[in-house]
């Protein structure tokens, strides 16, 4: 089935759902990130044949490219409307403006058009356009299974109560913007390669491409690097019993980021990006002046921005370990990673390979566990894929190669550190390596494990009908060439992540 289609569709069973948990939030005519107008172009418009292959939805990209700029607005629109301390929630003849899209829409449509360079520009390079599309349906999807029981738990802080449609506007400006700084990151690969070719024809070649900032763009910058490196807290004031919120650097977050800057990550690019253009952010109330106090709706207004710029942000800075899968900066990361179906490197578009990818889904099981006397919520999340007709012994150990580096990456921003022996989730990614499409094929499955109480492993298991064949054989000699051992006596090869080599 395509991919795109069965995710629309998914979350098309849960709107009714979904209406239910949110009827005591909306309000009638406030426009919203799933509003009537967005599910007709979802179910309607967008109208994918379900027996077609995933690259159909790219015959759709005019109508995903309006889709991007309604929900981007419609975004800031139900943000600005719960915003206590602006006139629209409690004065039904206003209404919010998205000051600033016309502006972040244009820089998009530049961002589009170079993607036809970025294609030729580097080797490895894929399409960003549907891809913060699919991110977000992939969310979407998340967050509305299981009746909203993510929507329901993700939170930001215990200072900041955020409702339904908060949550979802804020899980669409995530998604639809994390790659906005993409382009600025690939550029220099560009200049790197053209300075390369150069010098066949001409001796030192002088070609600047400077993405380094200076004067008040550095005081900008880190004006932006400290608002989403900071937190608030509560402080009761000395004249009276009333407590108010302060801000303050939060230092580790601050250097963290700086470093990411300092690389031109495209997640921290795209974090400034959206917070220059866009009035939304501008009108952000934040300084850590000891005498400088904020009111609950400002602390509470400040989180949600906050959040917004920092999940961005991490999702390209592994620096920064995650704990909680309850909050965006994890989904994001796990929808990021999982999507991939549909993709094609610019290798790709010349050869028709016959190796065939399947996205199996992202599984989550929720379920509550004692821990230090309290019941928490905890949380098993798996990403599941198959790739189909492997038949040779280069494309096994290319997928294999593919794999540790992922997994490598997760071990990394799921790293044991300060505190996290209170982390709530276990992640697995499973892949499944299959030289067939029938009953009698030889599959690999490898899965990584990232667990709450032993070290990151990596297994593999050989799954055939028939042992002795030829493909068994020649798999198993691979697998135990890779793991530098041979398997146990259930055919499977395990090792801890570390005992790999890179």
């Amino acid at each position: 089935m395509n991919a795109d289609y069965e995710l629309i569709n998914n979350i098309k069973k849960s709107i009714p759902s979904f209406d239910t948990y949110i009827q005591n939030v909306w309000v009638d005519g406030i426009e919203y990130p799933l509003d009537q107008e967005v599910r007709k172009i979802l179910f309607d418009k967008i109208d994918l044949n379900k027996d077609a292959d995933n690259f159909e939805i790219y015959k759709r990209i005019d109508i995903v490219k309006e889709l991007w700029v309604s929900l981007i607005k419609k975004s800031i629109i139900t943000l600005r409307y719960f915003d206590k301390r602006e006139p629209f929630f409690n004065n039904q003849e206003k209404y919010p403006i998205a000051y600033g899209v016309d502006d972040l829409n244009s820089y998009f449509k530049k961002y589009v058009d170079f993607e036809s360079a970025l294609y030729g520009g580097t080797r490895y390079y894929r399409d960003h356009v549907v891809h913060v599309f699919r991110v977000w349906l992939l969310g979407i999807r998340l967050l509305l299974n299981k009746e909203n029981k993510l929507l329901e738990q993700i939170s930001i802080d215990d200072k900041c109560e955020t409702n339904a449609l908060e949550k979802l506007a804020m899980w669409t400006f995530i998604a639809l913007t994390h790659d906005l700084g993409y382009p600025l990151e690939k550029a220099q690969q560009i200049i790197g390669k053209t300075r390369d070719m150069m010098t066949s024809f001409v001796a030192n070649p002088i070609i600047s491409m400077d993405l380094s900032f200076s004067g008040i763009q550095n005081s900008m910058n880190d004006f932006v690097l400290r608002f989403m490196s900071s937190k608030m807290v509560q402080k009761q004031m000395p004249d009276n019993d009333q407590f108010k919120f302060v801000a303050r650097l939060q230092p580790k977050y601050l250097f963290k980021f700086q470093k990411s800057l300092e690389r031109n990550s495209h997640g921290i690019l795209s974090a400034l990006v959206i917070y220059k253009l866009l009035r939304y952010f501008l009108e952000s109330d934040y300084c850590t002046n000891e005498d400088y106090y904020f009111k609950e709706e400002d602390a509470r207004q400040f989180y949600i921005r906050r959040e917004i710029l920092r999940a961005i942000s991490s999702h390209t800075c592994h620096d920064i370990y995650h704990m909680d899968y309850k909050n965006f900066s994890f989904l994001l990361i796990l929808c990021d990673d999982a999507q991939e179906w549909g993709r094609k490197y610019i290798t790709e578009l010349y050869v028709n390979s016959p190796l065939k990818y399947t996205f199996n889904g992202i599984h989550v099981t929720l379920k509550k566990e004692e821990h230090g006397g309290n019941n928490i919520d905890v949380a098993s999340i798996s990403i599941d894929e198959t790739y189909c007709n492997i038949k040779q012994e280069d494309s096994v150990k290319s997928i294999f190669g593919r794999f540790l580096k992922i997994s490598r990456d997760y071990n990394e921003i799921f790293r044991d550190g300060q505190e996290t022996g209170s982390r709530n989730f276990d992640f697995a990614k499973k892949t499944v390596i299959d030289n067939g499409e029938n009953d009698e094929s030889v599959k690999i499955i490898l899965e990584l494990n990232v667990s709450r109480e032993t070290a990151t492993n990596v297994s593999a298991k050989l799954v055939s009908s028939e042992p002795d064949s030829g493909d068994s054989k020649k798999f198993a000699e691979i697998l135990t060439e890779l793991f530098g051992k041979k398997p146990n006596d259930s055919n499977v090869w395990t090792n801890r992540l570390t005992d790999f080599t890179k």
